[in-house]
Parts: structure tokens; C-alpha cells; sequence
């Protein structure tokens, strides 16, 4: 890949610093790590597979060097001996606040997950705890005339996860918000790289605890001169058995190890044993008239209005359809849209302040059958978001979501916004919407029986978040029945 550069030689600056290891025709060569889990044999597996490379001078290392492996402090020891580059990750803070927060978790966090914090903690030396507190949450350096970020999860948060397929439009606002020619990033454990108007975003995958269903470490070999970039990903294969073995000894959770020698996450790892070896089940389609009953169940409590509700729901639906070209969402989110429309409201009885976030707590006080956990986070999430503040990866039952169904969330309550919009009043004004679709705009067309310049304003605002998405200017415009 080309990229014009600013000129420059192949020193590394971060208010000093030191050279990477020469590349032939190229400046530089740098290894990219991330991500590593406290699995040792397969650090060390990567930095044997780098220095066969040449590219063992300069390693620069992208966070969560702990958690879920049984060799924490030989990581963190081994990794200064390395004097690499490094940042923190979150899980890595997340080890750090055991002892502030061991009350909270024992009784918050899933038997397994509680483990792997809690074993991580008591198994770090204090040297090693005080590297990990000590470590940025970003670098900023320059190499080759690059202007070059480190980051464990995006410019704007740490816990957001980037991907092969994060959309353009989102990228380019991370590129705006990064001020740099070549972001590097960890967290999603998936390698890629992509260019968005000139800036790299690169992701080396995971060295110890890679999700992408190949279980193999992952890092990449960053090439640079002061006119070109090359990224080579790698996959090394290491002695996972040692791991395993060490797990077992230490009589850490089995799903770790699944984990391990499957290449998969937590949540998909704890499933089943064998799920991975199997193509999924066919999935039969969402009963409506159970889930309807189920939220008719729910949203049965003082202060909730029924008729406010219905309409949204009604729009809601005639919107998802006249734009489900330009969403590409199925017929499964339809209904969770309808879901989250029918109760967005539900929190109400708590006072209209906050309602919003009363609302979520409802929805997910108890299960909600015949949702799934995961279809029911969506709905409360949806809910949630109709007013106030817009999905973002700081709040954690958003960001607990993977990034595919965080753009669903984010696509659906879109919609569900402006639907509340246009029944501001609550009085059933707007009989019908037509959605006219060009490349620059949406016009909404509103048949309606009296005055609706609330709702029209209302849109306006509330119609930020679908704008965002669709890359299109919302007009509205109405016509008297």
C-alpha cells in the first residue's frame, strides 16, 4: 500500500526514544503485538517468529498483556525485558481495581470471568502491578516521518471494538478524532488492516487468546519508509498444550482452555464444548404474538400510556420498512424494534427524568421469554436510547454487545428516536409517514389531523443519530388530512 508520507528517517520519537530495526530497503520494521492474555508459550513463540522476521528491534505492543491465562507476571516480566512499546488495555485496568471492587464483583460478574480477574490480581508481583499502573493509555509516536497512535480500543474509547467490518463513516470520524497517519489498535482480537481518506488502521489480532475461530497467535510485521507502509499479519502456531497443562494445574475454569484451542471468546467458548466443530442450528423465526404478549406483560404498570406507545410502535414499523434498503436490517430486528417501541416507555412511572434509563432496568430486571439473553439486551438497549444520549462504547451494556449488534442497536433505535419525535404531543397526530429516499436526503412526509410543528422540531433533533447512519439530511414535511 502507498501512502505519501511527510519524509523523515526511521527513528522512533516519543520526546526521545530509539531506533527500529532496519529494513533493508525499507527504514524500519516493527512488530506489532497485542493482546497477549498471560499466555507465555505463545509470546514467546511470536517474538522467536519476529526475530526470524527482522523484526525484533522495535516492539510495540497494544495492551491486555493479563487475563485468562495462567502466566500473568511471566508476561509483564518478560515483556520489560523486551523494553517494549506498550499501553494498557482494559482488561489490564480492569485487573488493577480487584481489590477496590472484589464486593461488587463476586456478586456482578459471571463464576468464570470473576476467576480470571481475581487469579490475575493475586498472581502479578508488585513490580509487575506497578508496570501495569504506570502504562498510558496511549502512545503517540513518530517514525518515518509517520505520525503513529497506539491504542488499545479506538481514539475515543478503549472498549471499542474495531473490525474488518466497522463502517466507513465511523473510521473516518476515529481518523478525525485520532490525528494520526497510522492508527494501531488491539481489543477486538481480529487482525486487519483498512485506509480511510489516507489514515491505516491496523489491528495485529491476538497473540495469546485469538477469537477469530484460528487458534494460532496472531501479530503483524510493520514496514515503513518515509514514502511507503507494508503490514504482513502472521499466524504462529506455539505449544498450546503447555498452557492447557498450566490452566489444569492451577485449576483455572475449563472454558479457558476451550477457549484456547478453539480460537474463540468467552461467551462462544462457554456454550458448548463441540458448538464450534458443528454448523449452528437452523434458527426458527421469533414468535410475534408470544413476544407481544411477553412485553404486553410488562409494560402492564402505573403511568405507562398505551396509545403513546402503540403509535410509536406504528411508525416505528412503517419507517424500518420504507428504509430497509438503506438499514439492511431482517425480520427478527423488525420485531425487537416493535419490542423496544411498545416499552420504550415503560420506566415513565419513575418520573420523566431518567426514564430512559428506568426503562432498561425494567426490561432486564428478568428474563424475557421467548427472547434470548442476547435479543433482550438489544431491546433494552434500543429502548433505552430513544431519547438523551446516543450509543456509545462508554456505557457498558452497549458496549458488552458485539460490534454487529451494537450497529443493529444503533440502526434500530435510530429509527425508534424519530418515531417518538413525531408523537412528541402524545396525541396521535401523524396518521401516516412516506419516506422519500434520494442520495443526499430523506424526506418524511406526514399525513396528519392537526398542528404538528412540535413533532417537526422535535425531529430535527431527535433525527441526529439516523442522519449519522443513513449519511443523509432528514426533512420533514407535512399535510393536513
Amino acid at each position: 500500500m502507498a501512502d505519501p508520507g511527510r519524509g523523515g528517517g526511521g527513528r522512533v520519537r516519543e520526546g526521545g526514544g530509539r531506533f527500529g530495526a532496519p529494513g533493508g530497503a525499507f527504514g524500519m520494521k516493527i512488530a506489532l503485538i497485542g493482546d497477549v492474555h498471560a499466555n507465555l508459550p505463545a509470546l514467546e513463540a511470536v517474538l522467536d517468529h519476529a526475530g526470524r522476521q527482522g523484526g525484533r528491534g522495535e516492539i510495540w505492543n497494544v495492551g491486555d498483556l493479563v487475563g485468562y491465562g495462567p502466566f500473568p507476571d511471566e508476561v509483564v516480566k518478560l515483556l520489560r525485558t523486551e523494553k517494549t512499546e506498550s499501553i494498557i488495555g482494559n482488561y489490564d485496568q480492569k485487573v488493577l481495581q480487584v481489590s477496590r471492587r472484589k464486593q461488587e464483583w463476586q456478586k456482578s460478574k459471571p463464576p468464570e470471568k470473576w476467576i480470571a480477574f481475581k487469579w490475575a490480581w493475586e498472581n502479578l508481583s508488585r513490580e509487575s502491578r506497578d508496570f501495569l499502573r504506570e502504562l498510558p493509555a496511549e502512545r503517540r509516536l513518530e517514525a518515518c516521518g509517520k505520525r503513529i497512535l497506539l491504542i488499545h480500543g479506538s481514539p475515543l474509547s478503549i472498549k471499542e471494538h474495531l473490525t474488518p467490518d466497522t463502517p466507513e463513516p465511523r473510521l473516518r470520524e476515529l481518523s478525525r478524532a485520532g490525528r494520526a497517519d497510522i492508527i494501531i489498535c488491539g481489543h477486538s482480537h481480529i487482525p486487519f488492516i483498512r485506509e480511510v481518506d489516507g489514515v491505516f488502521f491496523l489491528n495485529p489480532g491476538s497473540v495469546g487468546r485469538p477469537d477469530d475461530g484460528d487458534p494460532r497467535a496472531s501479530y503483524a510485521v510493520l514496514e515503513l519508509t518515509s514514502r511507503r507502509i507494508r503490514v504482513q499479519h502472521h499466524r504462529v502456531a506455539y505449544d498450546v498444550e503447555r498452557t492447557l497443562a498450566a490452566l489444569r494445574e492451577h485449576g483455572l475454569p475449563e472454558v479457558f482452555g476451550r477457549m484456547l484451542s478453539t480460537g474463540r471468546n468467552y461467551d462462544q467458548a462457554i456454550d458448548d464444548t463441540d458448538t464450534f466443530l458443528r454448523p449452528p442450528p437452523e434458527r426458527r423465526p421469533l414468535d410475534r404474538e408470544a413476544c407481544l404478549a411477553a412485553v404486553r406483560a410488562l409494560a402492564a404498570r402505573p403511568g405507562f400510556e398505551a396509545e403513546h406507545a402503540d403509535q410509536v410502535a406504528r411508525l416505528s414499523l412503517s419507517l424500518f420498512d420504507q428504509l430497509q434498503a438503506l438499514h439492511q436490517l431482517g425480520t427478527d430486528d423488525r420485531l425487537l424494534l416493535e419490542m423496544a417501541a411498545l416499552l420504550h416507555d415503560v420506566g415513565i412511572g419513575a418520573g420523566a427524568a431518567g426514564h430512559h434509563k428506568h426503562t432498561f432496568r425494567i426490561v432486564m430486571e428478568k428474563p424475557l421469554p421467548p427472547l434470548s439473553a442476547r435479543e433482550q439486551l438489544i431491546v433494552a438497549n434500543v429502548a433505552r436510547y430513544h431519547r438523551k444520549a446516543l450509543p456509545e462504547i462508554a456505557h457498558e451494556h452497549f458496549a458488552s454487545l458485539p460490534p454487529a449488534d451494537q450497529r443493529r442497536v444503533e440502526a434500530m433505535a435510530a429509527i425508534l428516536r424519530v418515531a417518538d419525535a413525531l408523537d412528541r404531543g402524545h396525541c396521535g397526530s401523524v396518521k401516516a409517514v412516506t419516506c422519500e429516499v434520494s442520495p443526499t436526503t430523506i424526506k418524511i412526509q406526514c399525513a396528519s389531523k392537526g398542528e404538528i410543528r412540535d413533532e417537526v422540531e422535535a425531529v430535527q433533533k431527535k433525527g441526529d443519530l439516523l442522519q449519522r447512519l443513513l449519511s443523509r439530511e432528514i426533512i420533514v414535511r407535512c399535510y393536513s388530512l
